[in-house]
């Protein structure tokens, strides 16, 4: 009996395609991740949880804070770390999508290019450890347990 269960688990493992069901999971919880990126962007953080920069510095120019101040609603009035925020537009425009083993965040405002070309080398449209770990703990590892459980 025991090697039954073995010879079933082998087969189950080889039926099991990792790489596509995640990048499945990904693609169908786009949402949800565009979400997480958005609330570390809120936060002024980087993919290495450092502070957003615009042109190296981690402070909006005194003209932004008072552009900020005047026109900014709700987020589009912080001014006490970047957050690449004033109207919503570039959050509410972010997507990911999956493919060739890593997902990929865009937004489909035209000024997605200059964001990130401000931002320098800091990574700021990918998630941080704890948005990767809160995603894979709440998202994923649920997901591919029951796929494959499913088989």
């Amino acid at each position: 009996m025991p090697l039954n269960n073995l010879r079933n688990r082998i087969q189950k493992l080889q039926k099991f395609n990792l790489e596509s069901s995640v990048t499945a999971i990904i693609n169908s919880n786009s949402d949800y991740l565009a979400n997480l990126l958005s609330l570390q962007l809120a936060q002024g953080k980087d993919a290495d949880n450092q502070n957003v920069t615009v042109f190296g510095r981690d402070y909006y120019s005194d003209s932004t804070v008072f552009e900020k101040t005047r026109h900014g609603s709700g987020l589009g009035k912080v001014t006490d770390r970047i957050t690449n925020y004033m109207s919503g537009a570039f959050y509410i425009g972010l997507k990911v999508f999956a493919t060739d083993k890593k997902f990929i965040f865009t937004s489909n405002v035209p000024y997605f290019e200059d964001i990130l070309t401000r931002s320098g080398t800091h990574r700021i449209i990918e998630l941080n450890e704890e948005h990767l770990n809160q995603f894979k703990q709440e998202i994923l590892f649920p997901q591919l347990k029951q796929i494959y459980n499913g088989l």
